[in-house]
């Protein structure tokens, strides 16, 4: 069955989310073992590239998903001792995150394997075109904030 409508207009949004089913249904077994899902990975991988830890909040925003989902996963990972959560000092009502040093061992851990997967599963793509893609979701994300809901 074609994926794709005469001259090869297909539907975006929907090719869009098969590939992150796929990536997230793909990257799954690699995170198994250290009981952590692929969203999990992007919070621990998020704060590690962070300096100062972020609050429950600026992370839900960095990673584009309610303050709800960041809050359970936070702690789901603060439950298996991979980050931990404190006050933050300048504003009482909010807590910031970081990763404690089993979360960074288990992510130093991870990383090698990680980026192997990520390179075979883009090896179909040429550099430029890997970069093209890069440069067009960063767009597409970075646009999100002005965007509009689904109705």
């Amino acid at each position: 069955m074609s994926r794709r409508k005469a001259g090869g207009e297909g539907d975006t949004v929907g090719s869009l989310l098969r590939l992150a089913n796929t990536l997230t249904r793909d990257l799954a077994p690699l995170f198994e073992r250290s009981k952590i899902t692929p969203q999990q990975w992007m919070l621990l991988t998020t704060l590690a590239s962070i300096e100062e830890g972020p609050t429950l909040a600026g992370l839900a925003r960095h990673m584009m998903v309610s303050k709800q989902n960041v809050t359970g996963m936070v702690r789901r990972l603060e439950d298996v001792g991979l980050v931990k959560k404190g006050d933050d000092p300048e504003d009482l009502r909010s807590s910031r995150v970081v990763l404690t040093r089993r979360g960074t061992e288990v992510i130093q851990r991870l990383r090698p394997a990680y980026q192997k997967w990520v390179d075979a599963f883009f090896s179909r793509l040429p550099g430029d075109e890997r970069q093209t893609l890069v440069e067009a979701v960063e767009r597409l994300l970075g646009s999100e904030a002005g965007s509009t809901k689904a109705p």
